[in-house]
């Protein structure tokens, strides 16, 4: 069997035995949703057929983009590290469930157009074209695993020609119950291959770490209001590149209070271990680094433990803002209000960061997206 984007052995790379069907299989599926993008169909359904868009623009704008991505694939294959395609900004989620009747599988494909739907669109710097396999689940929880298409894409070079950084995440409902939520991620990097750390990661889980990210993922495993996710987000960095790419991304979490990382990211983190004499150095292998982390977390049992997603105090919203507004450079309750209330009354992103204060303009946007802050009313 032909195919003409995907590459069937970097797919058995990145999802291995996580795939709904075989490896090969799965790389047919997704030939078949590349070809469909590339028609416009934002939507594919077994038993129901293939769908364009409403509005019609999604779909003109998806016209030919599986074949833009081959081609920048194959143009930058000598680039080190390979950036991803940013000319649209989209996402593919698949999705294989059991049906109503709880025979067989219910099967679908879906676009999900960031570039049109812009109040859910990733800055720039972030932007890739994710394929989430939402099949999975743990003990009743749904778990998806995600990565940028590109990589299971011919052209795109070998997983394991350098580092790679990806995210374990668990999405928590609002306790208001009106459907939104928060995503609290761990950060981490290897050049081991992301599914061999992947398996560590849980194999540290069954065995009871109490690692924040490890106690956090056991305690919500089994929950069918929450769901766990796995997304391989960069790739081919070098070691000095995937630490600043580590440490940019926990310090972000850490400031949204949404980090389940128990140190800082990157060479941050490796100088935070050695201030603590946990490390003869401030820069250390990864390997030595897992086990100066461990001897830390066994040395401060408490700093292993998720109080922020765990505790019933965070269900309280007097203790979300606390927790959410306390940290220098963050926003106070009154800026994010001030923030939302400008915006309603059709003020400028530039004039309401000036108004309130705000570090930035994406501080602002970042606001108004639900991104942060989110908790507070």
């Amino acid at each position: 069997m032909k195919f003409k984007y995907v590459n069937p052995k970097a797919v058995k790379g990145v999802v291995a035995n996580y795939a709904p069907v075989n490896p090969f299989v799965f790389a047919r599926i997704i030939e078949e949703t590349l070809e469909n993008i590339n028609q416009g169909f934002v939507h594919t359904e077994a038993g129901a057929g293939r769908f364009k868009s409403d509005p019609p623009s999604i779909s003109a704008a998806l016209v030919g983009v599986a074949d833009k991505l081959l081609a920048h694939n194959v143009s930058e294959a000598k680039a080190h590290p390979p950036d991803f395609y940013s000319g649209l900004d989209f996402d593919l989620v698949h999705e294989a469930s059991p049906t109503v009747l709880g025979t067989g599988s219910h099967v679908k494909t879906t676009v999900k157009s960031y570039f049109h739907h812009t109040e859910y669109a990733r800055e720039p710097s972030q932007r890739r074209v994710a394929f989430h396999l939402v099949y999975n689940d743990i003990n009743g929880t749904r778990w998806s695993i995600s990565f940028p298409i590109q990589v299971v894409m011919k052209g795109y070079p070998s997983l394991n020609e350098g580092y790679v950084g990806y995210a374990h995440g668990i999405w928590l409902p609002d306790p208001s119950d009106t459907g939104s939520g928060e995503q609290h991620n761990y950060i981490g990097v290897t050049k081991r291959g992301w599914l061999r750390r992947m398996a560590e990661h849980f194999s540290e889980i069954r065995s009871g770490s109490n690692k924040t990210f490890h106690r956090a993922w056991r305690d919500y495993v089994g929950r069918r209001d929450v769901s766990l996710t796995s997304e391989l987000i960069v790739t081919h960095h070098t070691f000095e590149q995937i630490m600043a790419w580590e440490e940019e991304q926990v310090d972000r979490e850490m400031s949204d209070g949404t980090s389940l990382n128990m140190i800082p990211g990157g060479f941050k983190g490796m100088r935070f271990l050695h201030e603590h004499r946990l490390t003869t150095s401030n820069v250390v292998s990864l390997q030595e680094r897992e086990q100066a982390v461990a001897r830390y977390q066994a040395q401060n049992p408490r700093a292993g433990i998720p109080n922020l997603i765990i505790s019933e105090l965070w269900r309280k919203p007097e203790y979300a803002e606390q927790v959410i507004c306390g940290a220098e450079g963050r926003l106070s309750p009154a800026q994010v209000r001030s923030i939302r209330e400008l915006n309603g009354l059709g003020v400028p992103v530039e004039k309401i960061a000036q108004s309130v204060g705000a570090k930035n303009c994406l501080q602002v946007e970042r606001v108004l997206k639900g991104v942060t802050y989110s908790r507070i009313h």
